[in-house]
């Protein structure tokens, strides 16, 4: 009787340990699925767009609408003027009333068009409206520091229209000569055609 109760304690040992383990192995299982079920999905990978930025316009901007980097006291920006003999008048122009020579220049502007600008656009000549009405005006337009156009004007002349290539200027100066007793002297609507504007706005 003793050997044969010997016998099965082995075998309720290994059954004991049997369900010990059965139950752990249930055990992790549910946790680990649990875990698993509770897991938040991978993050997205964002991938940013290279693409190139947009093509700059080109168009006419007014240039009195725009700051200088350098100017005189001489010039005065007119909702519009009219020129010498010409019937109609400029939507926006710049009197120069100032007495100005080249020596001592007092009537001009100067924009940084930083090689932005391909073309200028301008009309010159007397002011129409001037309360005096003798004398010859100059007018000169620089790119960067040589002069690449000069033109005169009496009260009499009719507007004269200049248009130039100022796709390697840095630097664009308006420029007007006078006698303080002479007729004052105007630009008509000047412009530049550039990819971006000209400057600050005023």
């Amino acid at each position: 009787m003793k050997t044969g109760g010997a016998g099965h304690k082995p075998r309720r040992w290994i059954a004991g340990t049997a369900a010990v383990v059965i139950v752990l192995v249930i055990g992790i299982s549910v946790l680990v699925s649990g875990v698993l079920d509770g897991e938040e999905p991978p993050a997205t990978v964002l991938t940013t767009s290279l693409a190139a930025p947009p093509t700059p316009v080109e168009d006419w901007y007014d240039l009195t609408n725009y700051q200088t980097v350098e100017s005189g006291d001489g010039h005065q920006t007119l909702a519009s003027i009219s020129i010498g003999v010409g019937k109609e008048p400029f939507t926006r122009g710049i009197r120069g009333s100032a007495g100005s020579t080249a020596a001592q220049p007092v009537n001009f502007r100067t924009w940084s068009v930083a090689s932005r600008c391909t073309r200028l656009s301008v009309w010159i000549g007397k002011d129409a409206d001037s309360t005096q009405t003798e004398g010859i005006g100059q007018f000169v337009i620089k790119a960067d520091e040589a002069a690449a156009v000069t033109r005169q004007a009496s009260i009499d002349d009719a507007p004269q229209h200049v248009e130039i290539d100022i796709s390697d200027v840095d630097r664009l100066t308006l420029l007007d000569v006078r006698a303080s007793r002479d007729a004052a002297n105007a630009w008509g609507t000047p412009r530049v055609f550039c990819s971006a504007a000209p400057g600050k706005a005023v």
